[in-house]
């Protein structure tokens, strides 16, 4: 699975000819053609904050979070966890073994969350999370 790409996953293969050529969808169209084992933290971050390919990529993110929950793409320390405490209750919903995962590692690294990111930011984390648990509760 780690060689092949989300289009070769997905056996979604996007039209080359980009209909709105922004550099968000140009990215996305070209971090979709990556062999999963290549993408980057940046990667990872960009297409699950627009929610491409979650399914595949929730896992490795996941375990980069565990290695350091603050690592960072290209924007700010943290903006991985970001992006994953974003995504909508229904995915949760379908990965709880995923979701137990990272509301365990969020809860470990609770004051170095709060440490860095702010009590805001952590808030915000928590609300998400108190709000996909109660997709299934």
């Amino acid at each position: 699975m780690q060689n092949k790409s989300l289009e070769e996953l997905e056996n979604d293969y996007w039209d080359e000819e980009i209909e709105f050529p922004s550099d968000l969808v140009i990215k996305c169209h070209k971090y979709r053609k990556i062999p999963i084992k290549n993408l980057t933290i940046e990667h990872l971050r960009l297409l699950i904050s627009q929610q491409i390919g979650t399914e595949y990529l929730i896992g490795i993110a996941l375990e980069k979070l565990e290695q350091n929950i603050l690592t960072e793409g290209d924007f700010y320390e943290g903006d991985l966890l970001i992006s994953v405490s974003s995504l909508p209750t229904e995915f949760w919903a379908e990965k709880q073994n995923k979701f137990r995962t990272y509301k365990s590692l969020v809860e470990r690294n609770s004051e170095l969350i709060k440490t860095e990111l702010g009590l805001k930011k952590f808030d915000q984390i928590n609300e998400n999370i108190k709000a996909s648990a109660q997709q299934w509760l």
